[in-house]
């Protein structure tokens, strides 16, 4: 049994991490192909937009059952730490349980829509129920992995067995069962916190409030539910989502990453703390051509982390340098995190791109300014003497073609020449001709693992923006947007008092939500109220990454800091103790971004 069990997982490994790798490719070659067309043969090629967007569908719902083997899906961890072993267990039941409900309702629904649409879509001519029918399927496996995942351990086998029986169980009774007659929203919130606090992916959570709302007040039903999480993540500006991840992955297997810290490190390995100051410059380099802070996160610890130590560097302080230094990632453009914002509120990717540079440069700078005065007061001496100006021609020579790249993805998008999605499609295949180019070739199997990699990465990101598509969809039916802009009329008054307010509830939110799912909820629910006191909106949306991007500092469930401690096996603790210096400094430079609207808006007032 277990090793039919485990064959049987290996073949759906194999086969659905193959098809996810295939629409990952076949997203940026049809989306490449179509720039081609464009602004080479000035021809227009209508069907490469729809193509990659089904795409994107495809890939989400492959790669939701490949998370779930290795229990990769976006959620907030921690908890079951703190319980005995048999609780463990029940508490890793309660979670499989309430994800194999969610995953059952949400395929019934599926089903549902696949039995009512009708017609062609409109480019690619295909029955337009193909663009809905891998969730079945994709529910089917997600089932499979959960009942048999855990087959080849010695205790607990038969749990994630339990938890699907558990899942169908109630499935099957939820007719019959009478739910109390609670408010929409008032079971919307709860199960959604309820779930994330249990430990439930975040995005399984926002489905499970959704469904169970619907259960109890009848405000959407599963098939809508199913056809809003794919106009949610269907969207053709989040093609950029999985592109621009795919340009900094082939930045990083093709030594170009390597080259832009070769050149950091011309530049300031001479000051106190050289390699940690090197550390920050290069994430600040890489963020404008990778855009996610996470990836950004995982290379400071692989790459610069051991080299801290052997220098002298206490572990956690080093591991504190990686985590602080990712963040500028999702600040200086390009930005997973502005990709996100845009999607959820219609505020222009390109324009919010400009306006972080600035802020960005801000926030790098008070990171130098802290791994200064911290090593001032430990001792840390410049152990590597000044670079010479040939050096660091060489270096910057090397790192040129990086660095033209993000100048370009910035100008092409603000000049109007060309969509986010179609510069990340330009990037990917810049990052692909240079790593062959420069570096003579690229490793197949390291290759392969980072593309299989980035588009698991991308399937998470997109099942998170789809979940948030119908529970957004509630909160506004439930006039929570108009109760928010009512509340700040009457009690917040003044337009600093309300900035104030806006950053506090972000910051807090940061420190106990992920932060896609933050940006996904509260940038479109606070808009209105900034725009009601006067504030731009794309102040607004640098407000909202800044604090979030901080939050994925702060403990308890910063993410950055859990990504370099994983890595680096220190405890969490330690790191989010280092941190302290780091955070101090970075709600200094908020407090400006915040105040000083010139900061993000200046460049923009320009003209740029």
């Amino acid at each position: 049994m277990r090793k039919a069990a485990s064959r049987l997982l290996d073949a759906l490994d194999a086969g659905l991490g193959a098809a996810a790798v295939f629409c990952l490719v076949a997203i940026a070659a049809t989306t490449l192909a179509g720039v081609v067309s464009r602004y080479i043969f000035a021809a227009s090629l209508t069907w490469t937009g729809e193509a990659g967007q089904w795409l994107f569908i495809y890939l989400i719902f492959l790669g939701v059952p490949l998370a779930h083997r290795g229990r990769l899906h976006i959620a907030i961890g921690g908890f079951e730490k703190l319980l005995p072993p048999r609780a463990r267990k029940i508490h890793q039941v309660l979670i499989d349980a309430a994800v194999a409900y969610t995953t059952i309702v949400l395929m019934t629904g599926a089903q549902e829509l696949l039995d009512l649409i009708g017609g062609k879509s409109t480019a690619l001519a295909l029955p337009a129920w193909l663009q809905y029918a891998g969730i079945p399927a994709s529910c089917v496996a997600g089932l499979i992995y959960i009942a048999l995942r855990d087959l080849d351990r010695d205790e607990g086998k038969y749990l994630g067995a339990l938890a699907v029986a558990l899942g169908t169980a109630f499935h099957f009774a939820a007719d019959s069962i009478a739910l109390p007659p609670v408010a929409p929203l008032t079971m919307l919130i709860v199960v959604f916190l309820g779930g994330m606090a249990l430990g439930m992916p975040i995005a399984f959570a926002m489905l499970l409030s959704v469904f169970l709302a619907d259960l109890s007040a009848g405000v959407l039903p599963p098939a809508a539910i199913a056809q809003n999480v794919v106009r949610g993540s269907g969207q053709f500006l989040l093609l950029a989502i999985p592109l621009f991840l795919l340009a900094g992955a082939l930045m990083d297997v093709g030594g170009l990453a390597k080259r832009l810290i070769d050149f950091a490190h011309t530049l300031v390995r001479h000051m106190r703390a050289g390699l940690a100051q090197v550390t920050i410059v290069a994430a600040t380099l890489y963020g404008g051509v990778s855009g996610s802070s996470n990836a950004n996160a995982a290379l400071n610890a692989r790459l610069m982390y051991p080299a801290m130590v052997k220098d002298g560097y206490k572990p956690p302080f080093a591991a504190a340098v990686c985590a602080a230094a990712s963040m500028t990632d999702n600040i200086i453009p390009p930005s997973i995190g502005m990709l996100i914002v845009g999607a959820a509120t219609g505020i222009s990717v390109g324009q919010m791109f400009v306006a972080g540079i600035v802020p960005g440069l801000l926030f790098a700078g008070a990171l130098m300014l802290t791994v200064w005065a911290v090593a001032r007061t430990r001792g840390y001496e410049a152990n590597a003497k000044r670079a010479s100006w040939a050096e660091r021609g060489q270096a910057m020579a090397a790192a040129i073609p990086v660095i033209a790249l993000a100048v370009f993805i910035v100008a092409t998008l603000r000049l109007g020449i060309a969509t986010p999605t179609e510069t990340g499609a330009m990037a990917v295949a810049f990052a692909f001709a240079a790593g062959l180019w420069l570096n003579r070739g690229l490793s197949p199997a390291e290759l392969w693992r980072s593309l299989r990699q980035t588009a698991l990465d991308s399937a998470m990101i997109g099942l998170l923006i789809g979940a948030a598509t119908p529970f957004g969809f509630v909160l506004t039916t439930e006039h929570v947007p108009q109760a928010i802009v009512e509340f700040g009329e009457t009690w917040l008054v003044q337009k600093w008092v309300m900035l104030l307010f806006l950053n506090g509830v972000l910051l807090l939110a940061g420190m106990v939500m992920d932060i896609g799912a933050a940006m996904l909820i509260f940038a479109p629910l606070f808009l209105p109220l900034t725009t009601r006191f006067g504030v731009e909106p794309v102040h607004f949306a640098l407000i909202v990454i800044c604090n979030l991007m901080i939050g994925g500092l702060k403990p308890p469930f910063g993410i950055l800091a859990f990504i370099v401690a994983t890595i680096t096996r220190l405890p969490v603790m330690s790191v989010f103790v280092a941190l302290i210096p780091f955070l101090i400094a970075l709600l200094a430079a908020l407090l400006l971004v915040t105040f000083i609207p010139a900061l993000t808006m200046g460049l923009l007032w320009l003209g740029l």
